[in-house]
C-alpha cells in the first residue's frame, strides 16, 4: 500500500500571520506563515506565547484546523470506497448473466471549508533572542509574552 499525501492551505491575516491554539491554556495566538514554514529554520516544537509551556508544533493546531484535516481525510476514504465499490458494482453487473446484481449508491463526502485567519486587534511582538515573531491580545501590565519559537521571555 503506497503513503498518500493530502494538502490543505490556511489563508494567513493581512500580515501573513496565522492562528494557533495552545493545548494546554486553549489561548489563541498568531504566527507568521513565513517563518513558520522556514526551510532553514524547521520549527519542531512551540511555546505558548502566554502560558510558556512547550510542546510538538502539530499540538498548537486550532480545532477547526484539526476538523477540517480530519474532514479531508475522511472525503479521501469515501473516495476510495466510492471508487472500489463502484469498479465492483459494474463487474458484477456484468458478469452476472442477471442472476446476481449489485446497486451501488456512492457516499457523500463533507463540505471542506477554506478556513481564513481574520485580521484582530492583536499587538506584534519580535523576539530579541531569535527574531522571530508572534501576534498575541495584550493587556500593558497584565500579560507577560513568550516567544513561540524559542519561549524567550519577550515582554
Amino acid at each position: 500500500m503506497s503513503n498518500v499525501t493530502l494538502a490543505y492551505t490556511i489563508q494567513g491575516d493581512s500580515d501573513g500571520y496565522v492562528i494557533f491554539e495552545c493545548p494546554f491554556c486553549e489561548s489563541e495566538f498568531k504566527l507568521q506563515a513565513g517563518e513558520y514554514q522556514s526551510e532553514q529554520n524547521p520549527v519542531l516544537d512551540l511555546f505558548c506565547p502566554y502560558c510558556g509551556l512547550t510542546s510538538s508544533k502539530d499540538d498548537f493546531y486550532s480545532k477547526e484546523v484539526i476538523e477540517q484535516i480530519q474532514n479531508i481525510a475522511q472525503n479521501y476514504m469515501v473516495e476510495m470506497i466510492n471508487k472500489s465499490f463502484g469498479k465492483m458494482a459494474k463487474s458484477i453487473n456484468r458478469s452476472g448473466k442477471g442472476i446476481i446484481k449489485m446497486e451501488f449508491r456512492p457516499l457523500d463526502k463533507i463540505h471542506v471549508k477554506n478556513i481564513e485567519t481574520e485580521d484582530a486587534v492583536e499587538d506584534e511582538f519580535e523576539c530579541s533572542c531569535c527574531g522571530n515573531h508572534v501576534k498575541v491580545l495584550y493587556c500593558i501590565g497584565k500579560s507577560k509574552i513568550f516567544c513561540g519559537y524559542c519561549g524567550v521571555d519577550i515582554k
